[in-house]
């Protein structure tokens, strides 16, 4: 049994996490801090309307790393699997499988992306200057695709036992974005363009330096050229484990969609503005979250392999505790100093001020909650419960989200818009905390 398997199985559960969750957090924490910052530029550089166009792009953004954890996130969780099961030999098998569908979606998606992404742009509801602005940001993202799709490989890094290298690759890609950002908007007057390049070129940094360290052989797990094909059983496997966190990001995409749209309807681009303001800020718990979910997975899923499913449970109960306690000092901080937050982005536009203060104080409620369904997600799907964890995916999103989303615009307005996502994580969470006490 190598030193990281052991590791795996004995060490005491809050080391595991902070030596698995933190970099995973921390890595994560500082990719928020870049996109913060991102936004920070376009709205001092471009203006409002920057900042909206940016917003009405996330979503095919999001679709994008939806596809990067169907990969990584299930490829992960099944190489934690065979190597708690002391079968290095098909985790292998597993990464050259991935490698071999990454190859094919990165073709498929940039494809498309280039050839409808101003048609879906309309679609989200972008018109004029707004559309303009948004298709150009849009398109340079698309083209940094074929190597972005690579990040999937930080999924098994960790899952291999080395949580460090992808925390220390997106310390240097956020260096050069902000670099480049201040380079390209400030000096180069690139505008909005400026903007997508410096991230394009950030993340394919990131992703050259991982692909190297597989085809360098530093790795636990090697990438094998002949096992660089779809394997049948192994995609479906993989696919299935990774379904969850893929239909997870889906599902927000077409909420970011659905709520980008009523914002338009309800509030115009200001009430854009302000949710692209509130992401900005939520970036910084939902990466948390996600970090602590993913930086958890590995070792629920090596205990699950080695029979050992009291360690999965105990990393489940410190995991949620973790994300609640953050969660709660979030809300709190946004409670009190909604303006001093605000004036980061915008300290001139008193319209889109008054929206974003009330906006943000109501989100922020729903801050603990959803925190607590990500991580639960993550551990119903490292335990291999593929249909419970779907299920969740789909659960705040979708089928509460949307429904309640409508009943509330159309009773209160903009404010109703603010007010479903409270409701919808609120009652989500409930719904998962009856799943963990059941299962």
């Amino acid at each position: 049994m190598s030193t990281t398997q052991y590791s795996l199985k004995e060490s005491s559960i809050p080391k595991l996490l902070l030596t698995y969750a933190g970099p995973a957090v921390l890595g994560l924490l500082i990719n928020a801090l870049y996109n913060i910052v991102d936004r920070i530029f376009v709205a001092q550089y471009i203006g409002a309307q920057g900042i909206a166009a940016v917003t009405l792009s996330f979503p095919i953004s999001l679709f994008q790393f939806g596809f990067i954890l169907l990969f990584g996130s299930g490829t992960g969780v099944l190489i934690s699997k065979y190597l708690g099961e002391s079968r290095p030999e098909k985790a292998e098998k597993a990464l050259g499988t991935m490698m071999a569908g990454l190859l094919i979606t990165l073709v498929l998606f940039t494809s498309a992306g280039l050839l409808f992404y101003k048609p879906l742009l309309h679609a989200f509801g972008a018109q004029g200057e707004l559309l303009k602005l948004s298709g150009e940001y849009l398109q340079l993202i698309i083209f940094g695709f074929p190597l972005s799709f690579f990040i999937a490989l930080e999924f098994t890094c960790r899952a291999e036992g080395n949580p460090r290298l992808p925390a220390v690759l997106i310390l240097i890609s956020s260096l050069i974005n902000l670099t480049l950002d201040l380079v390209f908007m400030k000096y180069f007057h690139m505008g909005i363009r400026g903007a997508a390049l410096a991230t394009i070129i950030a993340q394919s940094v990131n992703a050259i330096f991982l692909l190297r360290y597989y085809f360098s052989g530093k790795s636990l797990i090697q990438i094998d050229w002949k096992n660089i094909r779809i394997q049948k059983n192994m995609i479906l496997s993989i696919f299935s484990l990774g379904l969850a966190p893929f239909i997870m990001d889906v599902a927000s995409s077409i909420q970011n969609i659905i709520a980008n749209n009523l914002l338009l309807q309800s509030g115009g681009t200001f009430a854009v503005t302000a949710m692209g303001i509130i992401f900005s800020v939520n970036i910084f718990f939902l990466m948390t979250a996600l970090g602590t979910g993913d930086g958890m997975q590995p070792i629920v899923s090596f205990n699950y392999g080695a029979k050992r499913p009291d360690r999965s449970y105990k990393t489940l109960l410190y995991s949620v505790g973790l994300v609640s306690l953050t969660g709660f000092l979030g809300l709190i901080v946004l409670e009190q100093f909604p303006n001093l937050i605000i004036g980061i982005f915008i300290d001139k536009n008193q319209n889109i001020i008054h929206i974003t203060q009330i906006a943000l104080r109501i989100f922020a409620l729903s801050i603990p909650f959803y925190m607590v369904q990500i991580v639960a997600t993550r551990y119903f799907q490292a335990l291999h419960k593929k249909k419970i964890a779907v299920f969740f995916a789909i659960l705040r999103p979708v089928l509460l989200f949307i429904p309640i989303v409508y009943i509330l615009n159309g009773a209160f307005g903009l404010n109703g818009i603010w007010s479903s996502f409270v409701v919808s994580d609120s009652l989500a969470v409930l719904i998962t905390l009856y799943f963990i006490r059941k299962y």
